[in-house]
């Protein structure tokens, strides 16, 4: 008896091609009969003067560039340090113009796709590395196209790995190009691409803010602009006169439009309009109803792709029910921290090493600083905060048998916290006139003194 024999695969044609992805001959899907299937991506490159004509003439790229940047510097940061300490610092960091250089750097980059603030130092060989005791002169912003990075360093050993030692400045002056090393320029990429070695030159710059949100913001511009050609289209007169055919056909052209230049004019002075008994008039009128939620939906589609809330990029309030936007503003905060460690920091990080040095004659390791808050809180919220603080520091003292904290300790956190806080004014300066808790009660070194 033979074995019976096995169901064989049959493929169409001799061979098989195997891909990823749904497949349905009979329904054309995922073949080349399917229009979806022809579907590609294409990076529009748009060239730097394409970029800053783009700035300048729509409100909605501008925004784009614009915001994140005026938000990460708007509130700057905090130094914690003495206080003649921080007012010598930020006395520096007044002279060299730096929160309004960095915004203007980060602007750049991001309608550029990078920039750069080259640290101009006293009497210094630019081709040198840059040390934390030079003495900084000025900042100059730089764009991306004012600059030649050079060879990217390939020894793994180097602090530049990666990256360009050396850049070149495109002056237009008698002095040519002028070679700069790595040190001396705070460098902001832009938007950073994965494998940008493989889309960008030399592997150092970024894409514009403005590359990947295009599409959105053309369709968003063109909707509005089309929206606003509409109002004058909204009522509209149609004239149906008898033998117009044959007037045009006889060239009476002038004619025709004087006799249509009357009747507007009688029509203006008196609102009547007088047409022969073989004519016809009718009043056609746009409508607008439905606009409002299609504008909706492209600001929506819009603020998606520049990953900024509606209500900060079109200013308006948040349209969901009982919504107050504050999810939309926390996620949005967070991508301005982001921007701020990862962006601003590395930058200016040996500048800041300057700066201190400069400003304090060494640089004390203790000394760092913390970037301001965004969301500022209401009197209402900050009250309720004093009220919980005060409640817990109540709470963690309990009795003197019972304390959680030692009380002296616990006061100087309270102290700390509240003067953060912002809620009292004046407070440590209060404490260190009249002196705390523990100075008070005559605590020193650990024991307790009879006063």
């Amino acid at each position: 008896m033979m074995a019976a024999e096995k169901p064989r695969l049959r493929c169409i044609g001799d061979s098989a091609t195997i891909s990823d992805g749904l497949q349905n001959v009979v329904a054309n899907l995922g073949t080349g009969r399917d229009k979806a299937s022809h579907t590609v991506y294409v990076a529009d490159n748009l060239t730097s003067e394409e970029l800053v004509a783009m700035y300048r003439t729509s409100w909605l790229a501008a925004a784009i560039c614009d915001y994140p940047a005026e938000d990460a510097t708007r509130k700057w940061r905090n130094w914690r340090a003495e206080a003649d300490q921080i007012t010598k610092i930020e006395a520096e960091e007044k002279r060299l113009g730096l929160q309004h250089k960095v915004q203007e750097a980060l602007i750049a980059a991001r309608i550029l796709g990078g920039a750069a603030l080259y640290i101009s130092a006293e009497n210094q060989d630019p081709s040198q590395p840059l040390k934390p005791g030079d003495k900084i002169n000025s900042l100059i912003l730089l764009g991306k196209d004012e600059l030649t990075p050079g060879e990217i360093v390939r020894d793994i050993q180097s602090p530049y790995y990666g990256k360009p030692e050396f850049y070149e400045i495109n002056s237009n002056g008698p002095g040519a190009r002028i070679r700069v090393h790595a040190s001396r320029f705070a460098i902001f990429t832009g938007r950073k691409v994965p494998g940008a070695s493989v889309y960008t030159s030399n592997g150092v710059w970024g894409d514009s803010a403005l590359q990947n949100t295009l599409s959105a913001i053309k369709s968003a511009d063109t909707t509005v602009a089309n929206i606003a050609s509409l109002v004058f289209e909204a009522n509209v007169d149609v004239m149906k006169v008898q033998g117009f055919a044959d007037l045009l056909a006889q060239h009476q052209d002038e004619l025709i439009l004087r006799r249509a230049r009357l009747q507007a004019a009688m029509k203006g002075i008196n609102g009547m309009l007088m047409i022969d008994a073989q004519d016809d008039y009718e009043k056609k009128s746009a409508t607008f109803s439905g606009l409002e939620a299609l504008m909706a939906r492209f600001f929506e589609w819009v603020s998606g792709a520049a990953r900024i809330p509606v209500t900060r990029l079109f200013g308006r309030a948040a349209a969901a029910l009982s919504g107050s936007g504050d999810g939309d503003e926390r996620v949005y905060y967070d991508r301005i921290a982001d921007i701020q460690s990862q962006d601003i920091e590395p930058a200016i990080a040996l500048l800041d090493e300057c700066i201190i040095t400069q400003a304090l004659g060494s640089r004390p390791p203790e000394i760092y600083y913390e970037w301001a808050p965004l969301r500022q809180r209401t009197e209402a919220e900050s009250a309720e905060m004093f009220s919980k603080y005060a409640a817990a520091a109540r709470a963690l003292a309990g009795t003197n048998t019972g304390e959680v904290i030692p009380v002296d300790a616990l006061s100087d956190a309270i102290v700390n916290a509240l003067t953060e806080l912002g809620v009292l004014p004046g407070l440590e300066a209060a404490v260190d006139k009249y002196g705390s808790l523990a100075e008070q009660s005559g605590f020193v070194g650990g024991e307790d003194e009879i006063q």
